[in-house]
């Protein structure tokens, strides 16, 4: 197949524009940014104040429209059960917050990340015990 100067030369145009383009656009960078635990009506000896069994309102601050799925690391165990839901997406003011009931006592390392391939995510470490369910409030034991 023989290709001629002008076919040649466009293609070899074509290519550096794309390759310029690809250069000159921002980098995305992460988009999570910071996630918050809150503690909401816990009281008692635990020292974070969160117990196993109580329910706690986990919010990631992203970039709107982001989905931002959440991840509970306790003893080098992962699951995402403990979140309802697992995902959320980033309303207009860049927050996403799911409910977290974790399963059991320990240090607890709560990730946030929006789910693109490569994308780091964004932690916070919390520290639970032992929680007696009272409805709106929880028992924290050590």
């Amino acid at each position: 197949m023989t290709v001629s100067k002008k076919t040649a030369a466009t293609l070899t145009t074509l290519g550096a524009l794309t390759a310029a383009i690809a250069l000159a656009a921002p980098t995305a960078g992460a988009s999570v940014t910071r996630v918050d635990v809150a503690p909401g009506l816990s009281f008692g000896s635990s020292g974070g104040g969160y117990g196993a069994g109580c329910s706690y309102t986990v919010t990631a601050t992203a970039r709107p429209g982001a989905t931002v799925t959440y991840l509970d690391d306790v003893d080098g165990g992962r699951t995402a059960d403990t979140f309802k839901p697992i995902t959320q997406v980033a309303d207009a003011s860049g927050k996403a917050s799911t409910i977290w009931t974790p399963a059991k006592k320990g240090k607890h390392d709560i990730w946030a990340a929006e789910y693109i391939q490569g994308e780091s995510y964004i932690m916070t470490t919390v520290n639970v015990g032992t929680g007696i369910n009272l409805g709106p409030a929880c028992a924290v034991l050590p």
